[in-house]
C-alpha cells in the first residue's frame, strides 16, 4: 500500500478554465477543467462532476472570519494556473492565479473549457440567462454590447489601462457625455445685486460668472484630437485598474505627469482626483453625509454653491456667521423671517420668543418700491410694547400721499432748542374728540396768527379772554353780532376814538346809569359844548 506525504510526492501543476463558481460552501472555490487532465466532452465529464478547487489568496488577505478580500474574483471562462494537493488522484486542485490572454471567440457552452452558462446550454444546471456573462462575450448589435466596450481579439487588460484605448471604455464615454456644463453655458455662480438707489458701490449689474465639471482625467479629448496632442493619461502599464462585473471601476493611474485616482459606480456616481490635485465628486442620485461628532472644514479659497432646487438648513443649536469682508444678499422673490417661535406649554399657552438686536457702525440705506407694514406690541404676550427711536441728527420725511398718526393716550411734539413749523397747502384743523377736551396754545414770546383770506372763529359756548397787559386790534371794518347780553367791564380808563361819523341805532330802550359823586366831563370842541374842561387825547 502506497503512502503519500504532502509536499514530498511531487509537484503536479496545471492550467485550466473555470466553469463554475457557485460554491455551495461559499468559500470562493471554483470548478476547473484542467488542460491535459480533463476532456472537453461534456458528455464524458459534465461540469458538475469537476472537483472544487480552492483559491490561494495573497498574504494581504487573512482568508478567515471575513477579513481581507473575499470571495475570490474568478469568473466562468477565465484561465487559471494551479497544482494538485494530491499528486496522484488529482482531486484536490489549488488555484494560484489567473492567466490573461487574447480571446478570439465567444464562449461555446457545448464544449468544455468554456463558460457553460446560457439560454442554449446543453447542461440543465447551467441553462438560462446569467446575471453577468457568459465570458468571453460580445454583444449582438448596438443594443447588446458588452458594458465596458471590450471586444474580441484584444488583450484581456482593461481598456482603461491602455492609453488612448481608454476612450472606448463605456464608463469614460458616459462620463464625457454626462459632464455637467449646463448645455455649454456653464453652471452660474451667484452675483451681487444692483442697488444703485441706495448704494455707492453696487451701482451696476454684475455679469454672472460660471464654472463647469472638469473634463474626465483632465483631458479634453476633442481638443486632443483637434490639436494632435499626445495622449498621456492611462498609459500602459502604469494605470492599475479594477473592474467589477456590473461596471464599477477603480483606477490608480501612475502615468507620468498624469497621475490620478478614480472610484466609479456603474450608475455614473464617481470621485476622481486629477493630476493637478483637483478633486471631483459627482453623485447622480441623492447624497447623504452623516457625521456623528463635530465637523471641521477649512477652505483656503472661494466657495461656490449652486442649487437648482430648494436649500433647507435646520440648526438645533446656535448659528454663528462671521464675515470679515462684505455680506451681500440677492433674493429674486420673497424673504420671510420669523424670530422667536413660541411653543405651547402643558396648558396650551404659547410661551417663549426671541429678540432681534442689530448694531450698524455706519449708514443704513433702504428703498422699498411698494408698501411697508408693521406692528409693534400688538400681541397679548410679552412685557414692553414701546417703540423707541433716538436720532442724533436731523430727520427728514417726504410723504407722497396722506399721513395718519393715531395715538391712544398722549402725543407730544416738542422742539427743545429751535422753532416748530406746521404748514398745510390747503386746510389745517386742530380739534379734540371729546366735548370736555381742552386745547391750549401758549407761546413764551410773541404769538402771531394770520390769514390771507377771511377768518371765521366759532365758539359753541362761552369765550373767555385774559390779556396780561394791553390789546391792540386793527380792522378794515368790524361787524359784531351778539344774540345775547353784552357786558364790558373797564377797571381802568376806557377811551373810544371815532375818526369819522359815529352812528348809533337803538331799537329799544336806552339806559345810562351814572354813579353819583362823579363828574360828567365834556371837552371843549367845535362845535362848542356847554361844560367840560378836560380834553381826551387822540389815539395814535
Amino acid at each position: 500500500m502506497e503512502k503519500y506525504f504532502m509536499g514530498q510526492d511531487g509537484f503536479v501543476w496545471f492550467t485550466g478554465v473555470v466553469e463554475d463558481r457557485s460554491d455551495p460552501s461559499e468559500l470562493g472555490r471554483v470548478k476547473v477543467r484542467c488542460l491535459g487532465y480533463h476532456t472537453e466532452s461534456l458528455d464524458d465529464l459534465p461540469t458538475n462532476d469537476l472537483p472544487w478547487a480552492h483559491v490561494i489568496h495573497p498574504v494581504t488577505d487573512p482568508s478567515m472570519q471575513g477579513l481581507g478580500n473575499s470571495p475570490s474574483f474568478l469568473v466562468e471562462g477565465c484561465w487559471v494556473v494551479g497544482f494538485f494537493l494530491d499528486a496522484r488522484e488529482k482531486q484536490q486542485p489549488i488555484i494560484m492565479g489567473t492567466l490573461p490572454g487574447i480571446a478570439s471567440t465567444e464562449a461555446d457552452n457545448t464544449k468544455g473549457f468554456n463558460d457553460p452558462r446560457g439560454n442554449d446550454s446543453p447542461q440543465v444546471l447551467y441553462k438560462g440567462t446569467p446575471t453577468y456573462g457568459p465570458y468571453p462575450y460580445v454583444g449582438e448589435g448596438e443594443d447588446d454590447e458588452v458594458w465596458n466596450g471590450h471586444e474580441l481579439n484584444e488583450p484581456d487588460t482593461s481598456l482603461l489601462g491602455r492609453g488612448k484605448k481608454s476612450e472606448n471604455h463605456t464608463s469614460l464615454i458616459d462620463r464625457r457625455n454626462n459632464r455637467e456644463n449646463n448645455d455649454g453655458k456653464g453652471i452660474p455662480i451667484a452675483t451681487k445685486p444692483n442697488i444703485k438707489t441706495v448704494s455707492d458701490t453696487l451701482k451696476t449689474t454684475e455679469i454672472a460668472k460660471t464654472f463647469e465639471e472638469p473634463h474626465p482625467k483632465s483631458v479634453d479629448f476633442e481638443a486632443y484630437i483637434k490639436n494632435n496632442i499626445p495622449y498621456s493619461s492611462s498609459q500602459y502599464p502604469y494605470n492599475h485598474v479594477f473592474e467589477s462585473e456590473s461596471g464599477h471601476v477603480m483606477e490608480v493611474d501612475d502615468s507620468p505627469e498624469a497621475e490620478r485616482l478614480l472610484r466609479y459606480h456603474k450608475t455614473g456616481t464617481f470621485e476622481e482626483i486629477h493630476p493637478n490635485a483637483d478633486r471631483v465628486v459627482k453623485v447622480v442620485g441623492k447624497n447623504y453625509e452623516i457625521i456623528a461628532d463635530s465637523n471641521n472644514v477649512f477652505v483656503n479659497g472661494d466657495v461656490n454653491l449652486t442649487a437648482t432646487g430648494n436649500y433647507n438648513q435646520l440648526i438645533k443649536g446656535d448659528y454663528v456667521l462671521e464675515v470679515e469682508g462684505n455680506y451681500t444678499r440677492k433674493i429674486h422673490k420673497n424673504e420671510q423671517v420669523k424670530i422667536g417661535v413660541p411653543k405651547e406649554d402643558d396648558d396650551g399657552n404659547l410661551q417663549g420668543g426671541g429678540n432681534l438686536e442689530e448694531e450698524i457702525n455706519g449708514n443704513h440705506s433702504f428703498n422699498v418700491v411698494n408698501s411697508v407694514k408693521g406692528a409693534v406690541g400688538t400681541t397679548k404676550t410679552g412685557t414692553s410694547k414701546d417703540f423707541d427711536i433716538t436720532i442724533g441728527g436731523s430727520e427728514t420725511r417726504s410723504v407722497g400721499g396722506s399721513q395718519r398718526t393715531v395715538v391712544t393716550t398722549d402725543i407730544l411734539f416738542a422742539s427743545t432748542t429751535d422753532e416748530m413749523i406746521l404748514s398745510a397747502n390747503t386746510n389745517m384743523s386742530l380739534s379734540t374728540a371729546l366735548t370736555t377736551g381742552v386745547m391750549s396754545i401758549k407761546a413764551g414770546g410773541t404769538t402771531n396768527i394770520g390769514s390771507v383770506e377771511a377768518v371765521t372763529i366759532n365758539y359753541e359756548k362761552s369765550l373767555s379772554e385774559t390779556v396780561g397787559t394791553s390789546v391792540t386790534e386793527s380792522y378794515g371794518s368790524l361787524a359784531t353780532s351778539i344774540s345775547g347780553t353784552t357786558a364790558i367791564n373797564h377797571t381802568g380808563i376806557a377811551t373810544y376814538q371815532y375818526k369819522d361819523a359815529f352812528k348809533e341805532r337803538i331799537e329799544k330802550d336806552h339806559f345810562v346809569t351814572k354813579i353819583t359823586g362823579f363828574t360828567d366831563h365834556t371837552a371843549t370842541v367845535d362845535p362848542a359844548r356847554a361844560t367840560g374842561t378836560t380834553a381826551v387825547d387822540a389815539i395814535t
